[in-house]
């Protein structure tokens, strides 16, 4: 593992931003990994044009997981859904191992995920979650798109 990784992981795992519930949320989602034990609640207030005004995120989740719904609500304060899909591409190239075609700030520690196929499960699941809340579905998994 390189520093950066650990360093950056483990920073967020111990004080995650944004971990909590919303008074008022106008989406949410569950996302669950019931193999590796992963349980996460995303909620989100979204405004009439359509950005994400609040982001928080509570739940059970691993080190990887953790870490990366925290940084994820940094990353998408105020972006409109159609602006998270691209991020959330990008993300999945990045963790595969090619070069991602935007800049992910923090999130771009995690690339060492590359050498690590089952875990990536962990760090899409925030993301998967983000798109289900934004998308009005209750619940998702990630169990189904990596081994």
């Amino acid at each position: 593992m390189t520093a950066l990784y650990r360093d950056i992981v483990l920073a967020h795992h111990r004080s995650p931003r944004r971990y909590g519930e919303l008074a008022q949320p106008s989406h949410a989602s569950e996302g669950v990994n019931a193999l590796c034990g992963d349980s996460l609640h995303i909620e989100l207030c979204v405004d009439a044009q359509g950005r994400i005004r609040e982001y928080a995120f509570r739940g059970e989740c691993c080190a990887i997981a953790t870490a990366t719904a925290s940084m994820l609500g940094e990353a998408v304060q105020g972006l409109s859904a159609a602006e998270v899909a691209p991020l959330q591409q990008a993300f999945a190239a990045l963790i595969a191992g090619q070069q991602p075609v935007l800049a992910l700030g923090e999130l771009a520690a995690l690339a060492e995920l590359a050498r690590y196929p089952a875990r990536r499960k962990c760090a899409l699941l925030p993301w998967a979650t983000l798109a289900a809340a934004l998308g009005g579905q209750a619940q998702t998994t990630t169990e189904k798109d990596t081994a």
